[in-house]
């Protein structure tokens, strides 16, 4: 596959991606109707791990860690789901899910800065000013006409604790030897992942357990989080960490709210005003802006070749 065509497939995986976790604010919210966030993630992760099994069987792709690179994926797995999760899934239970995903696209906000002091990523002025006008699209969507905030201040801390567990886990992918594939990389992230939160279960869930019982909406809605939102998505996004830098790849988290404000309006009746409508086009902007500089250094390389 030539670069042009594998630069299109990549791109095509992470919008994919993009919509599947946009979506995924909505399914986090029915399940948070009926259960606590430790309960919905720790059984998104378990559907995540079961569909996995068989997928690594006929693959073939299964492998134990070793002894020296144990370390690295204990840290993934602390960073991304467990610290990530516990940000995110906990203030989806303050937040509305599309103000939600408008704090987790901050996370490219952070990137460059940690790719350039742990990665040695060069940061770009057009890196900087698409992920700024970015941010001024997510501020329109934050803040309300009189500039008061329009979220919980601790949903928005914990959402933010998500945002630098995000960039953690972006480093620790890039860290990770590529003799481990990607399939086998979300397996260990996902057994590791439930062994920090089962201490976490058995304190905080009994009454999910042993009173709530089984929920069908939210039994779905948890399925769906663990074969979409923590298989293929995740499937998607890190085969194009493995092809683009992490500055690049998580601008991308900014049209992560168009998703969710959009699946959100069809079926939790969330309204969409101009305002709302305004930050989207802006964010869509800034995600075209920090584009543009892979694109042009291309087309220069091509020029020069012939």
């Amino acid at each position: 596959m030539n670069k042009n065509k594998k630069l299109i497939l990549v791109y095509c995986l992470l919008t994919i991606s993009m919509i599947l976790w946009g979506t995924s604010f909505v399914w986090s919210k029915i399940g948070l109707t009926y259960y606590n966030s430790i309960t919905v993630v720790f059984f998104r992760l378990l559907v995540s791990t079961i569909v996995m099994i068989p997928v690594l069987i006929v693959t073939k792709k299964f492998r134990f860690p070793t002894k020296k690179h144990l370390p690295l994926f204990l840290l993934l797995a602390l960073f991304e789901p467990f610290l990530y999760f516990i940000g995110e899934t906990t203030g989806l239970s303050y937040v509305e899910p599309s103000m939600a995903s408008v704090i987790i696209s901050v996370i490219p906000l952070f990137t460059p800065f940690v790719a350039f002091y742990f990665l040695k990523e060069k940061i770009t002025i057009l890196n900087v000013l698409g992920i700024t006008i970015s941010i001024s699209g997510i501020v329109v969507l934050v803040f309300g006409k009189d500039m008061s905030l329009q979220i919980s201040m601790i949903g928005l801390g914990l959402l933010f604790l998500a945002v630098i567990a995000a960039n953690g886990y972006s480093v620790m992918i890039k860290k990770i030897p590529d003799q481990y594939s990607i399939l086998n990389i979300i397996f260990w992230q996902n057994i590791l992942g439930m062994l920090y939160f089962a201490p976490l279960l058995l304190i905080f869930s009994r009454k999910d357990l042993f009173v709530t019982g089984f929920v069908e909406e939210a039994f779905w809605a948890i399925v769906s989080l663990g074969f979409f939102a923590s298989t293929i998505a995740f499937l998607f996004f890190m085969y194009g960490l493995k092809f683009m830098s992490i500055t690049k790849v998580n601008v991308f988290t900014n049209v992560i709210p168009i998703f969710t404000i959009i699946v959100s309006y069809l079926f939790l009746g969330e309204e969409i005003g101009s305002r709302k409508i305004l930050g989207i086009f802006i964010v869509i902007i800034g995600v075209v802006v920090s584009q543009l500089k892979y694109r042009l250094f291309n087309r220069k390389r091509l020029v020069a070749s012939k």
